[in-house]
């Protein structure tokens, strides 16, 4: 394999990073919409995981 053909393989972290909001966002979306999860009950766990980020942070 070719130095230019690898180099193509290879993703960016910012690349990586925006596909990875778009698949959590898409996930997000179908669990709100099939009723699996409330959009309180989300936000809420979201807060429970900066809480517990910030925790393991400090």
């Amino acid at each position: 394999m070719s130095k230019k053909n690898k180099l193509k393989k290879v993703l960016s972290a910012q690349d990586v990073l925006e596909t990875e909001i778009i698949i959590n966002q898409a996930l997000i979306d179908v669990l709100i919409a099939k009723r699996l999860v409330t959009e309180e009950e989300l936000l809420k766990s979201i807060q429970n995981i900066k809480r517990e980020s910030a925790k393991i942070n400090q």
